[in-house]
């Protein structure tokens, strides 16, 4: 009898857990044939899609094979032409511009005189004070005898001596002044502006000429922080001046500031670039390649060759007519060109007509074969 209740309670727990052993079975039958739907849906699409390649005409493309070869890491930037010295010459002592001996244009030497002030006055102070000088340098000489003798007092002969000594120095200062009035230049160059006129009245500090030396010229050049360590150890860069039709001409080093002229973190650099035609003006505008590295080695490839995708770049090769995509690491662009450091290899050939117009694996038509991306425009 216990055993009889004992087998009745077995089946009446059986009765409770099948339908749920039932569902757990469906939902594991449910899954898996969704599991195998999924996947034939997914070869299904692939065979489509690989149909359809095989059924689209080959693309025409134009190929690049890689070969090594230089590319370098460089920086254009802007800078300003200015003059190698500029010397503004201003009146040091007030006066009536007697004569100009120059014209704007002329070219200058130091001590080359620009211009000459009316000398009258300071003539005739120069020629009193020196009378005056004269006049004690005799009594002075006149009363060192009897200064040895004793005749007159020592406070008297000090005097005397005083009173030389300051007219000496008078008559200094007015001979500096009737100098001043001959305006010299003291450096070489051309007179760029001549506010002097004859019959103007100048004072002091007043603009007679700008005096500039163009022989050869500076090109000041503003160069990022980041760049700063490449550039110390440069010594001779690439100068191209835009308004000469591009002249391409070679600067040298001459300056570079250990600290940024403004806020944006820009440390001037400033070329010395011969220019003893003269050709070169103040103001014009110049362009200065810096080469900061060189790869001689490099695979380079058009910019517009690479593909990105989900931040990972892309090239497609062309491999027995067929386009196989690629993926690949970049480095530095130098132009158009951009470097390849990983994914490419000598030999290979890059689609780089065309590859905005296949897929994977499809078939293409090579029209056109180049070894340098310059080729392709030619």
């Amino acid at each position: 009898m216990h055993d009889k209740n004992k087998a009745q309670q077995s089946r009446k727990k059986l009765t409770r857990f099948l339908p749920l052993l039932v569902l757990l079975v469906l939902i594991l039958v449910v899954l898996a044939l969704g599991a195998r739907i999924k996947n034939e849906k997914g070869m299904l699409l692939e065979e489509k899609r690989n149909a359809l390649i095989q059924e689209r005409p080959p693309v025409n493309v134009v190929v690049q094979e890689m070969v090594p070869g230089l590319l370098r890491d460089r920086l254009n930037l802007p800078g300003i032409v200015e003059p190698w010295e500029s010397l503004n010459i201003s009146a040091e002592v007030r006066g009536m511009v007697e004569e100009v001996l120059v014209e704007e244009g002329d070219h200058v030497n130091p001590g080359d005189l620009i211009a000459r002030l009316d000398t009258g006055d300071y003539e005739n102070t120069r020629n009193s004070i020196k009378a005056a000088y004269n006049l004690a340098l005799t009594n002075l000489q006149r009363l060192s005898g009897l200064h040895e003798q004793e005749i007159i007092a020592k406070a008297e002969f000090d005097s005397i001596k005083a009173e030389a000594e300051s007219l000496e120095a008078d008559l200094a200062i007015a001979e500096q002044q009737l100098k001043r009035c001959y305006i010299r230049s003291a450096i070489a160059g051309i007179v760029n502006e001549l506010p002097a006129k004859k019959g103007l009245y100048l004072a002091v500090a007043d603009p007679v000429a700008t005096v500039l030396d163009i022989d050869r010229v500076k090109v000041n050049v503003g160069i990022p922080e980041t760049d700063v360590d490449a550039v110390r150890k440069i010594d001779r860069f690439e100068v191209i001046i835009e308004a000469l039709q591009n002249k391409k001409i070679s600067g040298s080093k001459y300056f570079l500031a250990v600290a940024p002229d403004s806020q944006a973190q820009v440390y001037r650099l400033e070329l010395e670039v011969e220019n003893s035609s003269g050709g070169i003006l103040p103001g014009m505008f110049a362009r200065v390649e810096i080469i900061k590295q060189e790869f001689p080695e490099a695979l380079a490839i058009p910019l517009y060759a690479v593909i990105s995708r989900d931040n990972k770049h892309f090239v497609f090769l062309e491999e027995d007519n067929v386009a196989k995509l690629q993926e690949v690491r970049l480095g530095i662009l130098d132009g158009w060109e951009i470097m390849i450091t990983e994914g490419l290899a000598p030999g290979q050939r890059v689609i780089v007509v065309g590859q905005r117009s296949v897929d994977a694996d499809q078939k293409v038509n090579v029209v056109r074969k180049v070894t340098n991306p310059a080729e392709i425009a030619r």
